[in-house]
């Protein structure tokens, strides 16, 4: 029997005083709220997972992991090595068995990466981040040959993003039953999609490589609003949630709940387009003025409560190529008046905005950008876009009716400043923003091996990224997990919620 639904979590049913006591402690879910389900449910090719406790973290592994401090690190491949400049070596673990029962080797992970350079792969997510692997063969059971078409100093990275799947149970159920019924070699399985309910449920896979988990059960309850999920932590409901308001988190702690807020390699922005010569984005005078004009201090102490610090370059500490001695833009009108009217704007412009909706701290966020702006004489009309139509601005160029859109200047995926820098730039397909001067050296950070050459170009990218400012730099993002004193155990690696060393406090 469930110990809730969606409709307890408004019912107000009160579970604050259960004791935790022998059988009845190793038969209790661990439940959690959480935002949302994912759109293509268990396919791990054909999403993103850019938070720290996506639904599909605890079920599949990839052949490495990235660290807090973006170093690769050991996961389903013991160790890995560079062979030529082409070629490189993954030593793969002996003792991994996917849920299924079939077999984890060199060749199931031949069999992943062959589909994803396929026709029908080629289409996936997945796919579009290992565009450099040429081929990949099979050294021996345990050994793995990782072929790439150019020098790419990531590929190691872009391992940790592919996701292990059995391929016998690929190849039968076909992309789509699959994700319905998702297998991997992870902690947990999902066992129901909560579709009847809205609670997802996982059973522990005791036989992982990880080991079994602290607690053998997980119900995670789909719950989007954010004061619905502090209400049912508050009410004893259940035992953790994803992303409460930040407003809420110092409320939460004095009530004795443990919050665990992570900054992660997301920094918002608002993006610029230099594309029309005759937009006034055209001029690097007009996006630093914009940059000078916001008063990031105070957003960071009123608005973010001082969990997040204002930011001038698009990588967070812990990404692989962040400089250190890139400052934030100071708050200073005067040079962004001077500088709006230098590049001939002395007397305003009317512009339009477009961004995604968020959580309500966004809102208030764009509404303070927009007050500051007005002090240099520009009328910020800011509406949301949802997500269809902003994704076909960002990925097509084409901006309709917009000046300015919504941006998130990602670096989840692979913790390298590189990525980033691709996409506000020349080369990615449908550029926004482009620069010819920095073309050669993304190029050829792309392909160089030494780590200390590789960090000083990224850094140096970084500054001049900075300067030429092809965002309204705004801040990085958060995530939190916010739990009872019944649990403990949670770690992370990277920024990667490990729920699998949880375990319930005895009392």
């Amino acid at each position: 029997m469930r110990n809730f639904s969606l409709r307890s979590i408004f019912a107000g049913f009160m579970l604050a005083g259960m004791v935790v006591h022998g059988a009845f402690a190793q038969d209790r879910a661990l439940r959690i709220a959480v935002e949302s389900r994912p759109p293509a449910y268990g396919n791990p090719y054909t999403q993103a997972m850019p938070s720290i406790l996506h639904t599909l973290f605890p079920v599949f592994d990839a052949l490495t992991q990235l660290g807090a401090a973006g170093e690769v690190l050991p996961n389903l491949a013991d160790s890995y090595e560079r062979i030529d400049d082409l070629t490189w070596r993954f030593a793969l673990r002996s003792d991994v068995t996917f849920a299924n029962g079939e077999a984890f080797n060199a060749t199931s992970i031949k069999s992943n990466l062959d589909y994803l350079l396929s026709d029908a792969g080629q289409t996936t997510y997945a796919a579009s981040l290992i565009p450099t692997v040429d081929r990949v063969e099979v050294e021996s059971e345990f050994s793995l040959l990782v072929v790439t078409k150019t020098r790419d100093a990531i590929l190691p990275r872009r391992m940790s993003t592919i996701a292990a799947v059995p391929p016998k149970a690929w190849e039968n159920l076909g992309p789509t039953e699959f994700g319905l019924s998702p297998i991997g070699s992870g902690p947990y399985q999902i066992t129901d999609w909560g579709e009847s309910d809205g609670v997802l449920d996982y059973e522990a896979f005791e036989k992982s490589w990880r080991g079994p988990p602290g607690i053998a059960r997980v119900e995670a309850i789909i719950q989007a609003e954010g004061v619905a999920r502090s209400q049912a932590l508050l009410s004893g409901q259940i035992d953790m949630a994803m992303n409460a308001a930040i407003d809420e988190l110092d409320y939460l702690s004095a009530s004795g709940f443990t919050v665990e807020s992570v900054v992660t390699p997301v920094v918002g922005s608002l993006a610029f387009s230099n594309q029309d010569s005759e937009s006034p984005f055209a001029d690097v005078r007009v996006r630093q003025a914009f940059n000078y004009a916001i008063d990031r201090d105070a957003i960071a102490k009123f608005i973010y409560a001082g969990f997040v610090e204002p930011t001038g370059q698009g990588t967070t500490a812990g990404v692989y190529g962040h400089n250190p001695d890139v400052a934030s833009y100071p708050y200073d009108v005067e040079r962004a008046r001077n500088l709006m009217a230098d590049a001939g704007y002395g007397d305003g412009l009317q512009l339009r905005a477009r961004v995604t909706p968020g959580p309500p701290v966004l809102s208030i966020l764009y509404q303070k950008v927009a007050q500051d702006l007005a002090a240099i004489g520009v009328k910020l009309d800011i509406q949301f876009a949802q997500g269809p139509s902003w994704l076909q601005m960002w990925f097509s160029g084409d901006w309709k009716d917009a000046d300015l859109i919504s941006s998130a200047w990602s670096n989840t995926t692979f913790m390298d400043a590189a990525r980033g820098f691709e996409a506000y730039s020349c080369l990615r397909p449908n550029p926004f923003f482009c620069e010819p001067s920095l073309v050669e050296s993304i190029e050829l950070v792309a392909g160089e091996f030494d780590e200390s050459i590789r960090l000083a170009m990224l850094q140096d990218l970084s500054m001049k990224m900075h300067d030429l400012a092809p965002v309204l730099y705004l801040f990085p993002t958060t995530n939190n997990l916010v739990y009872s004193s019944d649990v403990t155990g949670l770690e992370f690696i990277g920024i990667r919620a490990q729920l699998d060393r949880m375990h319930f406090v005895e009392q």
